[in-house]
Parts: C-alpha cells; sequence; structure tokens
C-alpha cells in the first residue's frame, strides 16, 4: 500500500476513535501537492501530540492555496515556490503576512522504469518539453514518440520548472532572454496532481514528466524512475537525493513555503513552532526532503 493511502487510513481512524470526544479545533492547510504527504505526516504527528487539535491538509497546487488564504478559507498555505511580485503586493494590501521555508527538494524528471535512458540535461530536457524533440532514438533511447507529460498551472512545480528547465533560466540570462516565449509542447498531457501524473508515466514506456523528489523517490517508487541530470551536460550527471540537494550536487532544487497571516491566532503559532521544531523537520526528513533547519545540537560541557 501506498505511503499516502497509509496515512490517510491512519487519519480516518483517528477521527473514528475520537468520534464521541468533543468537538477538535481545525487547523487547515491548503496548497502544494508536493508538500501534500509530507503535512500530512506531519498534521498526523501533531493532532496525536496536541490532544483537541486536527490539522487537515488539502492539496490543489500552490496558486490554489494562496488564493484560499486570500479568501480566508485556509489558515495556511503550503506553496513549492516563493510569492509571486503581484502575490506579495495582494498580501501587503491585506496587512502583515508569515514566510517559512519549511524544507527544500528537488524536482525529479521522471520516466518509466522500462525506459533505457538514464541521463538528462537541462537543454535536453528543455527540448523534449517543448516538443523540439520528440523521438527517444534521438536522445539514445529506443525508437518512440515522447509523451510529455506535465502539472496543471496551480501548480508551483510546473511554474518553477517552466522557469527554470523549460524557459533554460538556469542556463543564465542569455539563454532565459532567448527562450522566453517558449511553451509547453502543445501534446503534452495535462495532470492536476503527482498521483495521476505517475499512473500516466507507470502506464506508458514512452512518457516522461516531473515532480518533486520526495513524490517521485517515496510515494511513487517502483512506478516512475528519476532520471540523473546535468545542467549543462559537461559536468557528472546526479541524481536526486536528500544528500545530493543538501551538498548542491544535484542543481534543480527549490524551497517549500508555508504562509500565513501575522494575525491567525495561537493555534497557528503552535503549529508552526511544530513543523519547525526537531521532531517536526525528523519527520519532514522521513518523508524524503531535506530539512528547513539546522539540526539541534546538544554540546557536553565539560567540568
Amino acid at each position: 500500500m501506498k505511503l499516502k493511502s497509509l496515512i490517510l487510513s491512519a487519519i480516518i481512524l483517528s477521527a473514528s476513535l475520537a468520534g464521541n470526544c468533543k468537538p477538535k479545533e481545525t487547523i487547515t492547510v491548503t496548497g502544494s501537492e508536493t508538500m501534500h504527504v509530507m503535512l500530512q505526516m506531519i498534521g498526523l504527528e501533531y493532532s496525536r501530540k496536541k490532544s483537541g487539535t486536527q490539522v487537515v491538509v488539502n492539496g490543489g497546487g500552490s496558486i490554489e492555496g494562496i488564493e484560499k488564504l486570500f479568501q480566508g478559507k485556509t489558515d495556511i498555505a503550503a506553496a513549492s515556490r516563493p510569492l509571486t511580485e503581484k502575490e506579495l503586493k495582494e498580501f501587503d494590501s491585506r496587512g502583515k503576512f508569515e514566510s517559512l521555508a519549511v524544507a527544500y527538494d528537488g524536482i525529479a524528471i521522471i520516466v518509466n522504469p522500462s525506459n533505457p535512458v538514464r541521463k538528462i540535461s537541462l537543454e535536453t530536457a528543455s527540448k523534449i518539453f517543448s516538443g523540439e524533440i520528440s523521438d527517444w532514438s534521438k536522445i539514445g533511447g529506443k525508437a518512440g514518440k515522447i509523451q510529455v507529460v506535465i502539472r496543471n498551472d496551480k501548480s508551483g512545480t510546473a511554474a518553477y520548472f517552466e522557469t527554470h528547465v523549460l524557459k533554460q533560466k538556469d542556463l543564465g540570462a542569455k539563454n532565459y532572454e532567448a527562450r522566453k516565449n517558449v511553451e509547453y509542447s502543445s501534446n503534452a498531457k495535462i495532470v492536476s496532481d503527482n498521483d495521476t501524473m505517475a499512473a500516466e508515466i507507470d502506464s506508458n514506456p514512452n512518457a516522461i514528466g516531473f515532480m518533486g523528489m520526495g513524490s517521485a523517490l517515496f510515494e511513487n517508487k517502483g512506478r516512475v524512475r528519476a532520471l540523473e541530470y546535468s545542467l549543462s551536460g559537461k559536468e557528472p550527471h546526479v541524481v536526486p537525493s536528500i544528500e545530493n540537494v543538501y551538498n548542491r550536487t544535484y542543481e534543480l532544487s527549490r524551497g517549500l513555503y508555508l504562509f500565513y497571516l501575522s494575525d491567525h491566532g495561537q493555534k497557528i503559532d503552535d503549529f508552526i513552532t511544530y513543523v519547525t521544531s526537531e521532531d517536526g523537520q525528523k519527520t519532514i526528513l522521513k518523508s524524503g526532503y531535506l530539512r528547513g533547519s539546522l539540526p539541534t545540537v546538544e554540546v557536553e560541557v565539560k567540568k
């Protein structure tokens, strides 16, 4: 059974056992699909530690979370990218808000496990996702039309990937200026979440897509395979992993954020304190992401 199913079962069981208790205080977190399972795990642990509080985690994508926060329909927005200038102005018009990088994640470029291609560079990925390269035989694979699979426009991962890979921002200003009008392939299949993305890749040997590293290596292990990645193609190709994101050898990575309004109240303060605590950060590591804060170090003072 997948990790997400196990977590959902645990949440349902916890709710049923508490059915006869007094109503629980609820904290709602909405947004990033990349962060979904990570936040479910944190929420479940927090609910166990803080009796009387339930954390409800909704997906929908980074934009969905930010919009729901603007509308007062969620307590916390989860996003796999920083706020845009437009969003910053929107928050400023509503008063003060808080922004917290709770974890770091690599983006994995994924293929069907049977695909013989093992490595990819940024430029090659850009040309595949734009449709300029349309057959696997062009990059050392078996002959077959490449099926590009992308996330919808509410996805923070898709927005990051579009800017940094498709439009080649990570290769410098000159490349980005030359490709700023490049779009995803017109034949790309658009999906709404990581589960659907994994299903598409798993069912099609010629498909290629992308998702957060934690989703690829943990939640969907066996259904997809992450390609080794090189920025220019000249330096070594590196597999996405917590260690390689941490030591910056895997260069396709970004922060994962929580946003919330400053007048949020004590229950949000308590939850955020837990997320950034040693217990919360250990749960982030267990879910396949790099912690957002340094570990607590105990220093023994010799007398």
